[in-house]
């Protein structure tokens, strides 16, 4: 697979950039919703006391910002392909780097590691390395934290369907494997090197009447909207046909009886501690 193609898949492709800031926000605020706050992870008293801290693919460090201004005694780290243009938080530090490879820190280095969606985007062949690269800088009885979008419940809107179902085959013919992301627990559980492992899965409402669904649907749209220089060639279909079509889809999810959901998992996982028995 192109390097260069698998980095803006990461990048999330689109040429907006103020566009995909509204994105990221969007996403951003649904998980803190959902999961009631930015840490899940039992370390709360660490991050008061002064932890050290890795968010694994910041975007434009939304997450980060929050966290590190509420824990300020704590040392906060972001790697990514690009990173925010400026800083004016003193305990963050934003590292651009390529993510696919090596991190550049040393083994044993973080107290807790977070990450939001970047383990969508793996390839198949190397998914096993990029785990064991996590791992690897992860302190001895350290938390790793994911949090990701799963799956998506359409049951009466054939245009969305139809575009969510694209969104996939697009992400297959870059080799990323959706199972690789389905099965996360027990690819994490096959590494050997963690325990204490734990997960939330929550059913999230997409469209409809409810304010909480309207809002998941502006995101939704927004997201969709932002595929078209990439999805609608894939489709094999002119850039007015995808209007029309994401058009389509977001008067089935404006709809008052629509019925869509999707699932936010939130997986949170121990490093082993040398002589450590599983849990």
């Amino acid at each position: 697979m192109d390097n260069n193609i698998n980095k803006k898949i990461f990048h999330f492709p689109v040429k907006d950039q103020e566009e995909l800031g509204n994105v990221l926000l969007y996403a951003h605020s649904i998980y803190e919703y959902v999961f009631n706050g930015h840490v899940g992870a039992p370390i709360h008293e660490k991050l008061q006391n002064g932890a050290k801290v890795l968010e694994f693919g910041c975007d434009a460090g939304i997450w980060i910002t929050e966290v590190a201004a509420e824990y300020p005694n704590s040392e906060f780290y972001a790697v990514d392909f690009s990173i925010p243009a400026s800083n004016n938080v003193d305990n963050i530090t934003f590292i651009k780097c390529d993510i696919l490879q090596k991190l550049p820190f040393p083994d044993d280095e973080f107290d807790y590691v977070f990450s939001r969606d970047k383990f969508l985007f793996f390839e198949k062949n190397n998914f096993y390395g990029y785990l064991s690269e996590i791992l690897r800088i992860l302190k001895p009885g350290g938390w790793l934290e994911v949090e990701y979008f799963l799956n998506q419940d359409i049951t009466n809107g054939p245009a969305t369907k139809l575009m969510i179902d694209a969104w996939h085959s697009w992400l297959k013919s870059h080799n990323i494997v959706k199972d690789f992301i389905e099965s996360f627990e027990r690819y994490l559980q096959e590494t050997g090197k963690v325990e204490s492992m734990s997960h939330q899965l929550v059913k999230v409402p997409v469209g409809g009447s409810n304010a909480f669904g309207e809002f998941t649907c502006e995101f939704t749209i927004s997201y969709m909207k932002n595929t078209k220089d990439f999805l609608a060639p894939f489709m094999n279909i002119s850039f007015e046909e995808f209007d029309r079509l994401t058009n389509t889809a977001e008067s089935e999810m404006r709809a008052k009886d629509c019925n869509m959901s999707c699932q936010l998992k939130r997986i949170i996982a121990r490093k082993k501690i040398p002589n450590s028995k599983e849990n």
